[in-house]
């Protein structure tokens, strides 16, 4: 068999022709979010495409095709498709049990006027975040729902926008049940084992910087409220609900509680699960027809639902993972990361800032879908902050909270032309555009600047590693950490 993915020479024109496929792939999601025609299964498409024009390149070597199954049912694959699956279920139940109705009932409970209202948008935009970890789902609920309700109180349009996209983005990087929370956990590795970062772990590492972020937004939103507010606007539809989703909340603080203390995130999701359904049959959310049904030939309900949601992401993934194992196992990686450690890496602390201008740079270019532009971006991260020592809560940080910015306030975002199509579906007489959100956006900014700022790095690695893999000291440290 030809040397093609030998780990002993440079990458030669060979191996560079591993690295097509994920080219090929990487152009095709830029161009398609420019245009806003982001469409998961196209982009399946698109990389099974150019895994075989990747194939016809290799010719006859095996180990091309090897490298493509081996990384394809990967533990990191595999272990986000598994998690993607039960999240869909579950956030699927939560909405079957209305919780969105809920938040709304509770808003409008609290009668408050413009300024209230604009950041109690942002509280319930980030629990309703937090409990279905769906920032796509938070945008489409809310703006139909308590978007009109803060116009017929007087809030400002684009600060109200601004405060369900903060919403959204804040429960997107801390929620367990995300896909972001999931990626950046899964692809992080400790050392060649393959073992990699614990979700739940890695949610606590970054905690106490979500948190501040999160208390920083809740103190400006007021404060841009009673600067941005204007006259009162023309009433609203009125909008109805009742209490009883809040409960759902109840599942989703278990699996936080959980998550937190260390129990796995696998078992941790199945409780919230199992109270959720629980909780819904009891208080009459809904019936089990609700959840499963079988009638007429057909199969539906919220369990398939929230399977059939994720199947296309889980595909993509595994699609993804294989195209990045090709220019991990040729050296590629090797090769681009040796050109930044020579000309930007200077330290650890120039590791760290490298990757977060690599993430913000995936989220700006694959903006349509900021979960494509995680999962391109994370086998760079996990690279470079194995080369300099960072250990992988520490990265899991870096790469959540990195790429929760750009992609939800770039007027070209899919998060942004979502909450558009929703604002617009309301029926409210409004004339706010794509770009009125860029600054209103308030959360996205505020966590750019704390993660920039303060990113904590873990307690046993301190200092730049200049190894291109954890040294022997390092990984006893790492082992004794993830021992106790």
């Amino acid at each position: 068999m030809t040397q093609s993915f030998s780990e002993n020479t440079q990458p030669g024109r060979k191996e560079w022709r591993a690295a097509v496929p994920f080219a090929l792939f990487a152009v095709s999601a830029v161009t398609l979010s420019f245009f806003n025609a982001t469409d998961i299964s196209l982009l399946t498409a698109v990389g099974v495409t150019a895994v075989i024009i990747g194939g016809l390149l290799a010719g006859n070597d095996g180990e091309y095709w090897h490298t493509i199954f081996e990384y394809a049912g990967s533990k990191t694959s595999m272990t986000a498709v598994l998690l993607w699956l039960m999240v869909g279920v579950y956030g699927s139940i939560l909405k079957a049990g209305h919780i969105a109705d809920g938040l709304v009932w509770a808003t409008g409970a609290l009668n408050a006027g413009a300024v209230t209202f604009t950041l109690a948008v942002f509280l319930f935009s980030a629990l309703f975040a937090v409990s279905t970890g769906s920032g796509f789902g938070t945008i489409s609920a809310v703006s139909l729902t308590l978007f009109p309700a803060g116009l017929a109180v007087g809030a400002n349009p684009a600060l109200l926008g601004g405060a369900i996209l903060s919403g959204a983005a804040l429960g997107d990087s801390i929620a367990p049940v995300s896909d972001t929370a999931v990626i950046a956990a899964a692809t992080q590795e400790f050392d060649d084992s393959g073992r990699t970062a614990e979700v739940g772990e890695s949610i606590r590492h970054r905690l106490p910087l979500v948190l501040t972020a999160a208390l920083l937004t809740a103190a400006a939103f007021p404060l841009a409220a009673l600067w941005l507010t204007g006259e009162r606007h023309d009433e609203a539809a009125a909008v109805q609900a009742s209490p009883g989703g809040l409960a759902l909340l109840l599942p989703t603080l278990l699996i936080m509680v959980l998550s937190l203390r260390k129990v796995g995130i696998f078992t941790a999701i199945a409780a919230g699960t199992a109270a959720a359904v629980v909780t819904g049959l009891t208080l009459g959310l809904f019936t089990p027809a609700d959840l499963v049904d079988v009638s007429g030939g057909s199969v539906s309900g919220a369990v398939v639902s929230g399977i059939a949601a994720m199947t296309g992401m889980c595909v993509l993934l595994i699609v993804v993972v294989a195209m990045s194992g090709l220019i991990i196992r040729s050296r590629c990686m090797d090769l681009v990361i040796g050109a930044l450690d020579r000309r930007v890496i200077r330290s650890r602390r120039s590791a760290e800032l490298t990757i977060l201008l690599l993430v913000s740079v995936a989220g700006i270019l694959i903006a349509a879908v900021n979960t494509i532009a995680n999962i391109c971006v994370a086998p760079f991260v996990n690279t470079i902050g194995r080369r300099h020592g960072l250990h992988p809560y520490h990265r899991t940080t870096l790469l959540a909270t990195g790429i929760c910015t750009f992609p939800f306030i770039l007027p070209y975002s899919g998060c942004v032309l979502l909450l558009m199509k929703g604002i617009e579906a309301s029926g409210c007489a409004t004339d706010i555009q794509a770009a009125d959100v860029f600054l209103t956006a308030l959360y996205p900014w505020i966590l750019a600047i704390c993660v920039t700022v303060t990113a904590p790095p873990h307690p046993f690695l301190q200092g730049r590693r200049n190894a291109k893999r954890p040294g022997e000291q390092t990984t006893k440290r790492i082992n004794a950490y993830t021992a106790k």
